[in-house]
C-alpha cells in the first residue's frame, strides 16, 4: 500500500519528516497543504490542527496523526470511527515533562518562590529545608507522561500519589480513582500536577471547589491544558493564601494576553507552553515506524478511543 499523505504545519519540520517516511517507505506521497492535487487519492494527514472542511475536502481519509501528544484540537468527538486518529507518543516528550515537572516541584520544594521575593529585598534569611519525602505530590493523569513522571519522582524520594479516571496500580506510587478517589488524594497533596488531557471531564477541573479540598498552602502545576483551570477560582485561592504558588505552562488563550493577571502575580510563574515540544528529529522517526505498522495492519502506538479523547 503506498500512502498518500498530506502534511499540514512548519515548514523545517515538515521537511525533516518527509525524509524519514521516504527512507522508511519509499513509495510514500507526500504533500504539503494546501498544494494537493488529488484530495480524493489522501489516505492520512498530519498536522495540529485540521484543514478547514477537512473531511469533506478527502472523502477517503483513513487517518489522523496529531503532531503532538494531545487530540483534543482536533475534536475526536467529530471523526468518524472509519478514520484512525493518533496522537504521538515519542520518548522525547515524556523525557521532557519529566525534567519540566521535576524543575517546577523543586523551586517549590526548594523555595526558590521565597528567595527570589528576599533577593528584591536583598533580605539573607534561610529557611527550613524539608526533605523529599516530606513533600506529598500528586499527578493528575496516569497516563503515558503522568506516570513516567511520578515513577521519576517516587526514585528521588518524594511521596507520590497518582490519580485517573479508572484504577491503575504502578509500584512505588499511591493510586487513587474516581470522584470520592480524587477528594481523599487533594486531602494530602502539598503540590497537585495536571498532566491530564483535555476532555469534556477535565474541562474546569481545577475550580474553586477542587482547590478548597488541598490543604491551605499546597501550590498547582498545570502542563495538561489551559482549559482545565478556572483562572479566576485560581487566582482568588491564590490572593486568599489558601493556594501558595502557581508555575502554568499552558492557558485557555495562547500566546497568554498582555492584560492577563498571571503576568504580574508575585506567587505565579509563568513559561509559554515548553513543557514538552515536539522535536523534529525524534518525532520523525516515531511517525515514519507508525506508518509501518499501519502497513502492515498492526495496532500504531498512541491510537485514541475518540469516545474517551485520548
Amino acid at each position: 500500500m503506498a500512502f498518500n499523505l498530506v502534511y499540514k504545519g512548519p515548514q523545517l519540520r515538515g521537511e525533516c519528516w518527509q525524509q524519514a517516511v521516504a527512507e522508511a517507505l519509499p513509495d510514500a506521497n507526500w504533500f504539503t497543504w494546501p498544494d494537493v492535487p488529488a484530495p480524493e487519492d489522501v489516505d492520512a494527514i498530519i498536522a495540529w490542527t485540521l484543514p478547514d472542511k477537512a473531511l469533506k475536502t478527502f472523502p477517503n481519509l483513513k487517518a489522523i496523526f496529531s503532531v503532538g501528544a494531545g487530540v483534543d484540537q482536533l475534536q475526536p468527538d467529530t471523526i468518524p470511527d472509519s478514520i484512525k486518529l493518533v496522537r504521538l507518543i515519542d520518548p522525547s516528550l515524556t523525557q521532557q515533562m519529566q525534567t519540566y515537572v521535576l524543575s517546577s516541584v523543586m523551586m517549590i520544594h526548594r523555595d526558590h518562590f521565597l528567595y527570589q521575593a528576599q533577593k528584591a529585598q536583598k533580605n539573607w534569611q534561610q529557611h527550613k529545608v524539608a526533605l523529599p519525602h516530606e513533600c506529598s505530590v500528586s499527578i493528575l493523569g496516569l497516563g503515558e507522561l503522568g506516570k513516567a513522571v511520578a515513577e521519576q519522582l517516587s526514585m528521588l524520594g518524594f511521596t507520590v500519589n497518582g490519580w485517573s479516571r479508572s484504577a491503575k496500580q504502578i509500584n512505588g506510587i499511591s493510586a487513587f480513582h474516581g470522584p470520592q478517589g480524587l477528594s481523599d488524594m487533594l486531602a494530602t497533596t502539598d503540590i497537585l500536577v495536571s498532566l491530564l488531557p483535555l476532555t469534556e471531564e477535565t474541562r474546569g477541573m481545577i475550580s474553586a471547589d477542587t482547590l478548597a479540598k488541598l490543604p491551605k498552602g499546597a501550590s498547582v502545576i498545570n502542563a495538561g491544558r489551559g482549559e482545565q483551570i478556572i483562572d479566576e477560582d485560581l487566582l482568588a485561592a491564590l490572593d486568599s493564601g489558601h493556594i501558595q504558588y502557581a508555575i502554568l505552562d499552558v492557558f485557555k488563550d495562547e500566546p497568554l494576553p498582555e492584560s492577563h493577571p498571571y503576568w504580574t502575580h508575585p506567587s505565579v510563574h509563568v513559561t509559554p507552553h515548553i513543557a514538552s515540544i515536539t522535536r523534529n528529529d525524534t518525532a520523525g522517526h516515531r511517525l515514519a515506524e507508525n506508518l509501518l505498522r499501519w502497513q502492515r495492519g498492526e495496532r500504531m502506538t498512541g491510537e485514541v478511543d475518540k469516545t474517551r479523547g485520548y
